[in-house]
């Protein structure tokens, strides 16, 4: 046993859940003592094994549900306890709102000891079948596509996800076929050897944009793949080919080039888009429809700023409102689909340039300073560079409206700039991600 441990690695234990944990993992106590069951539910009692003791927390593997909470649900997923890929399915999908609702009050209470009530959490029009980006890692000598287990880089193979956007698995089983007449193999980590190390693909509307990520050149091997695609998806698609070899987790490397296909506009919001593989773009259409429409009302009349544009949709849409929009954005190729994006749709009150958000924001042009501008920030999940913060300080803007993905960074930035003499106003959690515990927040901050 180790110190301070009640408990012994392989006990088992039938325990009362009292609290749920940031992953939806169960929480449960032996006193102050903290024990950690992924899959069970408050209210419920459990039967579960101990699998890993710590001073002062367990980890244990759930083997029985004892008293069954009026929230759980069957989960859809053939592989969902095995995948790591979502991790709330055996919540009913009310539960999960309320969850990701709380989650966001406690990132408040813990990070920043704010106490806040967030409005209720917005729903998804679709809980399956809603994402547009796919990013399935390829591993192994037999090529295997799927998503890795919790806390694991182990590979779960999968035929399809039903969190993916529809027919996901008609291309997932062409795309392992494909490899496997052509002798290509998975990426191996370790070794750092194989052929393929992802294969990534959004879908907007009937467009498919195909990107398969090789470790180092592989363009003679792969770009065969083309007439796969052209059976599949006729004209509706470009097929891009990146090399990444690099001994990170990163997924793409620095360059995409075409290897089928072609890149054409889509209708997004209204919007004649074509959207770079390289490009940010928000994973549920349904969702980003909802927040991005909330973002825009607060820039009625007003300048506005959007920090991190990605590719340029919401500074589109802000342009609809707005008297005039700088976006901000630091990927080159992302950019250029914005650019292209505006004046394929006439825009001509928006301006994007190529900049760090942290070098640019603190020399904004004076248009876009002082009480008739609203910044829009919507930065990576490691929240906003300080000097962002500082240079946001003192252009004075009448708002800041803030989105995030990561409640924790989200509280820590709205702290600070609380501190330097914003109020928050409102609080508002999206289920961009369902079945998942990520929540995607809207803060509105005023001057």
């Amino acid at each position: 046993m180790q110190t301070g441990a009640p408990i012994r690695k392989n006990d088992v234990l039938e325990i009362e859940i009292d609290g749920i944990g940031y992953e939806g993992e169960g929480i449960a106590h032996l006193g102050g003592y903290t024990v950690f069951i992924r899959y069970a539910l408050p209210g419920e009692k459990v039967r579960a094994v101990v699998i890993l003791v710590k001073p002062t927390f367990a980890v244990a593997k759930l083997q029985q549900v004892l008293r069954v909470s009026p929230d759980r649900a069957t989960p859809f997923c053939p592989v969902y306890y095995r995948c790591g890929g979502c991790g709330l399915q055996h919540m009913t999908y009310d539960a999960q709102l309320r969850f990701k609702q709380n989650a966001v009050r406690e990132a408040f209470r813990k990070t920043a000891r704010m106490d806040i009530e967030p409005c209720q959490t917005v729903p998804s029009p679709r809980q399956t079948f809603y994402r547009n980006k796919m990013s399935l890692p390829v591993r192994g000598d037999d090529a295997q596509t799927g998503f890795f287990a919790t806390g694991s880089h182990r590979l779960v193979p999968i035929e399809e996800c039903s969190i993916q956007f529809e027919g996901n698995g008609e291309l997932i089983r062409a795309f392992r076929e494909f490899m496997h007449k052509n002798d290509l193999r998975g990426y191996n980590e370790t070794e750092r050897t194989g052929d393929v190390r992802h294969l990534s693909v959004r879908q907007l509307g009937d467009f498919r944009t195909v990107t398969v990520v090789t470790n180092g050149n592989r363009a003679k091997r792969l770009t065969p793949f083309n007439a796969v695609l052209e059976e599949l998806y006729g004209n509706k698609y470009a097929y891009y080919l990146n090399e990444n070899t690099s001994a990170g987790n990163r997924i793409l490397g620095e360059k995409s080039v075409l290897a089928g296909g072609e890149l054409a506009p889509v209708t997004v919001d209204g919007l004649q888009v074509s959207v770079h593989p390289h490009a940010f773009f928000q994973v549920n259409d349904g969702v980003r429809q909802k927040l991005y429409a909330a973002a825009a009302e607060h820039a009625n009349s007003h300048a506005a700023v959007d920090a991190y544009s990605g590719a340029g949709i919401l500074s589109a849409l802000l342009a609809r409102k707005a008297s005039a929009v700088l976006g901000v954005e630091i990927e080159a190729a992302a950019v250029r689909s914005a650019q292209d994006m505006a004046a394929r749709n006439g825009i001509q009150n928006v301006t994007f340039v190529c900049d760090d958000c942290a070098e640019a924001l603190p020399r904004l042009p004076q248009a876009f300073r002082g009480q008739n501008t609203v910044v829009v920030l919507d930065p990576p999940r490691a929240g906003c560079d300080r000097r962002v913060l500082a240079a946001l300080s003192a252009a004075c803007p009448a708002k800041i409206v803030y989105i995030s993905c990561n409640p924790a960074t989200l509280a820590r930035d709205v702290s600070l700039l609380t501190q330097s003499g914003f109020a928050l106003s409102s609080v508002t959690p999206f289920d961009m991600f369902p079945q998942t515990a990520g929540v995607e927040t809207l803060c509105v901050l005023t001057r």
